[in-house]
């Protein structure tokens, strides 16, 4: 399909500039569809190179069709990719059909994705594995308070964090119904789901009991997630402070859970930190991170 053929579609003009356009519509009783679909016939997908907003929206209807497009700029798309917090433009990318491509781009990340080796499988693992860190953080700082809902919700994020893990250190790319992934691959924590879910125990119980087998699971997959920060730490001789370090381009999306990883990291001395005097003398001594 030509992109000209886009606008008796959805009743909107696009310009050819536009990097890429993706079609995503109902398929009768799949057992998963985009929740953007929601009362819509179908949702276009444009990307573009760079945009001021994140996402823009339009809706448009023609004849009895209501068309939903979402408008997105690359950065974007990439994070979503990356960081796995947008299943929506996830969904529309990998379930739509690609009707204007002239440069590749999306044909290319999609290969990427099913693939699912290298760079891109390294960064995946190190986004969940600092994800995983921090909820369960999270929760551990709330059952201490007695903040039992909330300790709750945090370890069940974690367990989510940590099912993706579990995909994609079996070569898969995590999808959005994760679960389902997990549960066909009769892994650990599809167990500590059930357990934390459907348990009879109390409900303070059931979260000590999760928070203990985090603690092992984050002890034992912290070299292999985080080799992307260990490369980029022995990539120079200088140590990094943790401002250079969030500049980075592969980690600049982990400003809450980065300094958690680091600290981790030196505490089970897999990293050194070391001090230096800061520019302005009254903060003191700064501290660096090195191998």
């Amino acid at each position: 399909m030509e992109l000209s053929n886009l606008t008796l579609l959805s009743g909107e003009t696009f310009d050819e500039s536009v990097l890429g356009a993706v079609v995503l519509r109902q398929k009768g009783n799949a057992p998963f569809q985009s929740a953007l679909l929601h009362d819509f016939d179908m949702v276009v997908l444009m990307l573009h190179a760079e945009q001021e907003k994140e996402r823009v929206l339009t809706h448009t209807i023609a004849g009895e069709r209501r068309t939903q497009t979402v408008h997105v700029g690359m950065p974007a798309l990439e994070r979503a990719v990356l960081a796995g917090d947008n299943n929506e433009l996830l969904t529309s990318l990998m379930a739509g059909e690609v009707i204007w491509d002239p440069e590749g781009i999306l044909g290319e990340m999609r290969r990427d994705i099913l693939r699912f080796q290298g760079p891109l499988k390294e960064r995946v693992l190190f986004m969940e594995f600092a994800r995983f860190l921090h909820m369960y953080v999270k929760s551990k700082r709330y059952i201490e308070a007695r903040c039992t809902m909330d300790a709750y919700n945090c370890v069940l994020m974690a367990l989510y964090h940590w099912a993706r893990i579990e995909v994609s250190e079996a070569g898969f790319f995590p999808n959005p119904a994760v679960w389902e992934q997990v549960k066909s691959l009769n892994t650990p924590v599809h167990k500590l789901y059930e357990e934390l879910t459907v348990s009879t125990e109390t409900l303070e119980q059931r979260i000590e009991l999760i928070l203990l087998a985090c603690e092992f699971a984050l002890m034992s997959k912290m070299s292999d997630c985080c080799s992307l920060l260990l490369d980029i730490l022995g990539s120079r001789k200088e140590s990094w402070s943790i401002k250079e370090l969030l500049q980075h381009s592969g980690l600049s999306p982990l400003g809450a859970e980065l300094p958690l990883v680091l600290r981790k990291l030196v505490s089970r001395s897999q990293i050194r930190e070391i001090t230096a005097w800061a520019d302005d003398a009254s903060e003191g001594h700064a501290v660096r991170y090195t191998l």
